[in-house]
């Protein structure tokens, strides 16, 4: 099958979007790991036009590329091959990444006088920080990794699965192709976002802990298994394509609906008809906002791009180390009293330079260590 090219513009296009979001996390009303002095409502927009649909639509887009792949390998394969991009990665994070972005929480944040190697030594040997005010604090937590152990949790079941039955896609596919095609692909998924949110979310809010995020897991492995069961399908895509138009005028004025309604994100959770509201409309947004990404991408997004190829090669180290770069960056200049609003763009054009380097060096010295150690034939 040929290259998906219009996915590989999706998935470099979400991440970035993603690097950006976190930055915009800094300056809005949401809490976070480091907050400016003066918090501006205009970074609220960030959140509510991309945070409902940004993450599934990349749960959606690995999901489909695991169901391409599995045409072609076998689903041991994949999920060997998972094993080491996902759980390589997030290991290593979790051992040096994590702990700098606690460090600058209990510093800048909660107002302890740490060091790092004093946060390192608690956060290795599970031991609580205690707080000026006499509490202790438990140094835990995935932070942004959390989609590499979900993704790896969700490919891992669904190989698992394969290999017990074979046909488990090719069956899901033909039994959701009626549901997921004509105008009924715009229909029916937003309905089932929705009733996530009126139904799952208020009873188990998003924890991004993989134990106990039950409404984030009804999103996003819903999210993947659609993806990997509607992969080959071309009447879904072709349905994609053809309400890309609708999908982009209901996720636009569900957007500015939001906006109005929520001018600014609320400190508490709303009640009421503006709780109800907001949720119809976010899981209205989220679906069709998908839609129309997707279906402009794969009408505009038919050929090879060197940029985009180089990118999608390097989204993934991007990723995992982007925020704690970006936290790093963030409290330097929180230092010298330099977290003013003006600094977002020049925060995060830092962050995709100093990750576009320590990605590059990371690629030579693979290549070192390749020409250093070549394999050894069987």
């Amino acid at each position: 099958m040929p290259r998906r090219y219009d996915l590989d513009f999706v998935r470099v296009a979400a991440f970035m979007l993603l690097i950006i979001y976190h930055v915009s996390l800094i300056y809005d009303s949401k809490e976070f790991l480091l907050k400016a002095p003066q918090t501006s409502p205009l970074f609220d927009m960030i959140h509510l036009w991309t945070h409902p649909w940004r993450m599934s639509l990349l749960f959606i887009i690995s999901g489909t590329v695991t169901g391409i792949l599995l045409t072609q390998q076998s689903p041991d394969e994949i999920r060997s091959a998972r094993t080491r991009q996902l759980l390589i990665p997030l290991l290593l994070g979790l051992l040096f990444l994590i702990p700098p972005q606690m460090y600058i929480w209990l510093n800048a944040v909660l107002g302890v006088n740490i060091s790092l190697y004093a946060v390192f030594w608690h956060y290795v040997t599970w031991t609580p920080v205690p707080l000026p005010g006499g509490e202790h604090a438990q140094l835990a937590g995935m932070q942004h990794l959390w989609y590499l152990a979900y993704l790896w949790a969700y490919t891992a079941l669904l190989t698992l699965a394969l290999s017990a039955w074979p046909r488990l896609l090719a069956t899901a596919g033909d039994q959701l192709e009626a549901w997921l095609t004509g105008k009924w692909v715009l229909i029916f998924p937003a309905l089932y976002f929705v009733l996530l949110r009126l139904v799952l979310r208020p009873a188990f809010p998003p924890t991004l802990n993989m134990l106990g995020d039950w409404y984030g897991h009804a999103v996003y492995i819903t999210s993947f298994f659609v993806g990997a069961a509607m992969a080959m399908r071309n009447d879904y895509w072709d349905a994609i394509v053809n309400m890309r138009r609708p999908a982009l005028v209901v996720a636009l004025a569900c957007a500015v609906t939001m906006t109005m309604l929520f001018p600014a994100l609320p400190a508490v959770a709303p009640e009421g008809g503006r709780a109800l509201a907001g949720r119809i409309l976010a899981g209205t947004f989220q679906w069709c906002a998908i839609v129309a990404v997707l279906g402009y991408a794969k009408v505009w997004c038919k050929s090879e791009n060197a940029v985009i190829r180089y990118l999608n090669r390097a989204v993934l180290t991007y990723y995992v180390l982007h925020q704690t770069v970006m936290l790093l960056i963030a409290y330097a200049l929180h230092q010298i009293g330099l977290m003013s609003a003006s600094f977002f763009i020049p925060i995060a054009v830092a962050t995709l330079a100093i990750c576009a380097l320590l990605y590059e060096l990371k690629r030579h010295l693979e290549a070192f260590c390749k020409a250093m150690f070549p394999p050894r034939l069987a």
